[in-house]
């Protein structure tokens, strides 16, 4: 790298420290720092929301999976439009309704604080495990950009990811993320324009070797449960996690309980559901491009492959630029995950075991101390993340052995009325235990994961609707159900629309 460059990270990490120093002063209670005082517009979360899909896991990941298998990786992502039409349609009316600080403490009202303490122990679990992914990411560029050891990359990379984090709060991860969300575009705008120019022949040349490597087929039409980039996987494991993680996951909710009104929360989804598979297409591209660019060349990782392009192929000045982007995706993945770490702590565990009645300030304060808590923990992840092949793969991995699990607790909260709380964690851990044993046994695919994993809560959970129903009389009193009237609505029919389109398009 060039001063050049150093000046323009220089310039982005000043800007960043800025916009948190700024929010810092308007974080007077756990309602501003965890929610942003309910009164962030909806165009702001949906960019927010886009960002962190664009993550670095993303911005490096994604040219990897396109660099080993051409775009028949997209199956994994092509249902994101029938899960989010799901979500805002479900989900999302109840969870703002009841004026929740996490999607947990939804669950109480249902089943009980066991159920809620149960499955946000679950998703701190899982959600800190990935985190070290997401640190792990940016500190591999660093480490191909600079020469320094990972290791040396990862510390810096929590030192500055929680610095950032602490000081701003939701609000601060929210309007960072628009910003960042403008680099990483600029970034990958600028990366797929200088690969075009530098590979042998255009765009036409790099269609010509995808389409000899038939790197071009998006749909696998196969139907064998090992194999994970087919259409049968996308469309029943993949649309199971994608509802999972964008209704269950704090760390998505928590943006949707920050929007002014009910409808706005469901307008900042919609942009996800509208821009996530196109945006994950052009970062395929990126690989396609890289394996033509790169023909004779061996890497030990995949992840390798875009971070080299970038350090030794872009001219001065746009070097900096890209890495810039790099590390606008890998802030604004990471400080929103660890902020709803926080707001699981505080809200679901802290609060209500340790330390009740406190003051704003004192559960303000303990917030902060969580967060640099859970960034040490995601340290020590990152850790062992080095031998976990492609990155992308690992994060969606680990989130399969629970996703499934998470989801069948909210549908059961849902769809039915005689089943306890007991039951309920009994489906839950059972979930996740069947779910660790076919990983263990078998060689199935991590998507089917998902499926596995909510099937058997659901069966397990509705055992207790035979054996110890709950009384009709308390039965009574759980109004929310999801109905076919909450599922017709414009916004389903719209995104089965762009479903049916964006399938036409790729078949």
């Amino acid at each position: 790298m060039t001063i050049i460059d150093y000046i323009v990270l220089c310039l982005y990490l000043l800007g960043v420290a800025w916009l948190g120093t700024r929010f810092s002063k308007e974080q007077h209670s756990t309602e501003d720092f965890f929610l942003g005082g309910r009164n962030i517009p909806w165009w702001a979360i949906g960019l927010s929301v886009m960002a962190t899909q664009a993550s670095a896991i993303t911005f490096i990941g994604a040219p990897g999976w396109g660099y080993e298998g051409g775009l028949e990786r997209i199956t994994t992502y092509i249902n994101v439009p029938l899960a989010v039409a799901f979500v805002v349609s479900t989900l999302i009316p109840f969870f703002y309704r009841a004026q929740i600080f996490t999607a947990y403490e939804y669950l109480e009202n249902r089943f009980g604080s066991g159920t809620r303490t149960t499955i946000a122990v679950v998703f701190l679990v899982a959600r800190g495990l990935a985190t070290g992914v997401i640190l792990y990411t940016p500190s591999l560029v660093l480490s191909v950009m600079t020469g320094w050891s990972v290791s040396i990359c990862i510390l810096i990379m929590a030192f500055l990811s929680v610095s950032y984090t602490v000081m701003g709060g939701i609000s601060a991860v929210i309007w960072t993320d628009v910003v960042q969300m403008v680099f990483l575009w600029f970034g990958t705008g600028i990366s797929i324009f200088l690969v075009l120019k530098s590979v042998p022949g255009g765009l036409e040349g790099v269609v010509q070797v995808a389409q000899e490597k038939q790197f071009l087929n998006a749909l696998n039409p196969s139907w064998d449960i090992t194999e994970t980039y087919t259409l049968f996987a996308g469309l029943l494991g993949g649309v199971i996690w994608h509802i999972s993680y964008f209704g269950t996951d704090q760390s998505q909710v928590q943006r949707m309980l920050t929007a002014k009104s009910e409808n706005q929360a469901k307008q900042s989804l919609m942009i996800a559901g509208l821009l996530m598979v196109p945006q994950m297409l052009l970062f395929l591209w990126i690989g396609i491009m890289l394996y033509v660019f790169y023909q004779d060349r061996a890497f030990d990782n995949v992840n390798q492959v875009f971070p080299t392009f970038i350090v030794e192929e872009l001219p001065m000045g746009i070097t900096g630029l890209v890495i810039a982007g790099v590390f606008a995706a890998a802030m604004s993945s990471l400080d929103s995950v660890l902020n709803s770490l926080a707001a699981v702590s505080v809200k679901d565990i802290y609060s209500r075991y340790i330390k009740r009645n406190a003051s704003e300030n004192h559960y303000l304060k303990v917030s902060r101390w969580l967060t640099i808590g859970w960034g040490l923990y995601a340290t020590i992840a990152a850790f062992f993340v080095e031998n976990m092949g492609s990155v992308i793969e690992a994060v969606n991995k680990i989130g399969s052995f629970f996703y499934g699990p998470i989801l069948g607790i909210f549908l059961l909260a849902l769809l039915t009325r005689r089943i306890s709380g007991s039951w309920a964690t009994v489906g839950l851990l059972g979930g996740v235990v069947a779910v660790f044993a076919v990983d263990w046994l078998t060689n199935i695919s991590w998507l089917f994961y998902n499926v596995i994993g909510v099937v058997v809560c659901l069966v397990l959970a509705s055992l207790g609707r035979f054996l110890a129903p709950l009384p009709i009389e308390v039965a009574a009193q759980y109004k929310d159900r999801i109905t076919w009237h909450s599922l017709n609505s414009w916004w389903t029919w719209a995104l089965l629309l762009y479903f049916i389109i964006m399938m036409v398009l790729l078949a």
